[in-house]
């Protein structure tokens, strides 16, 4: 079945380890072709509605998901591995303000899948703004004591970076707000695109700071390394990068088909595409 549909996702999918190579090797799967719409966002999902692609990704903590538009399909063969967010930034930074993590340990402790799930969907659905949310939650959770009663770091202003979709603003807004309530000077560098053109950026300095995910890195710095199986822990130094606590919070990559064509070809799991065309 899956030879007849046709993918879409982000432009750099089908060299992400966990995205299109994800279900070639663990499930057998080759489509009618791959269309570049975006990553998770509203290209894909208007690519889906509209017919253009019968197959998508969505991250899970996507709002859309909660309406009835949508199917996420079960990851069935685990192909997706564990995606904890997790704050990381570079050696330097972390080398200038060694408590950082006095601020962002105890933020990634307190997220949870559900609350991301949650701002991401009032974001997309209610048009709450990235930097609302982000305030409202820190309030929620004992952290937005005003900057004024924090005595202000002297040092090089902070950098925080966010990738090209929703979830990844809300995150950097949630650890810049932090850390500017706690005396650290800061700036929100927004909107920057996907892994392959801010990593570099990370790596090299130019940003200080990013909401990152555990599975994904990992996998991406094991590929420039060819390496399989390194842990994160092992890899982040050597690209000058230091990463904090993770949050039990996750979002993975997730095969999504409308409504309409999840009941059409009976499809509830990711091996369900294997399945020959009715």
């Amino acid at each position: 079945m899956a030879s007849q549909f046709v993918f879409g996702s982000g432009k750099e999918c089908p060299h992400e380890p966990y995205c299109l190579p994800a279900l070639e090797e663990e499930y057998g799967l080759h489509f009618a072709d791959f269309v570049v719409t975006d990553p998770g966002g509203p290209r894909t999902r208007e690519a889906l509605l509209n017919g253009n692609i019968q197959i998508g990704v969505l991250f899970t903590t996507n709002g859309y998901l909660a309406t009835d538009r949508f199917v996420l399909l079960e990851d069935d063969r685990n192909a997706q591995p564990a995606e904890n967010v997790i704050p990381v930034a570079h050696q330097s930074i972390g080398d200038a303000y060694p408590e950082l993590g006095k601020v962002l340990n105890p933020l990634s402790a307190a997220l949870t899948t559900p609350e991301l799930t949650e701002m991401n969907r009032r974001f997309a659905l209610d048009e709450v703004d990235a930097e609302t949310i982000a305030r409202e939650w820190l309030k929620e959770h004992g952290a937005s004591a005003p900057a004024e009663s924090a005595s202000k770091k002297e040092g090089p202003t902070i950098v925080v970076g966010s990738g090209n979709f929703a979830e990844s603003i809300i995150l950097a807004e949630m650890y810049r707000q932090a850390l500017d309530q706690a005396g650290y000077p800061t700036r929100h560098r927004q909107e920057i695109g996907n892994r392959a053109t801010y990593l570099p950026l990370l790596e090299s300095g130019e940003i200080d700071l990013f909401p990152e995910y555990t599975g994904s890195l990992g996998g991406w710095l094991n590929t420039l390394a060819d390496t399989s199986g390194q842990p994160l822990s092992t890899l982040l130094p050597e690209h000058d990068l230091v990463g904090f606590e993770p949050a039990p919070a996750q979002d993975k990559n997730g095969f999504v088909v409308t409504a309409e064509t999840a009941q059409r070809y009976d499809l509830e799991k990711i091996s369900d595409l294997a399945k020959p065309a009715p």
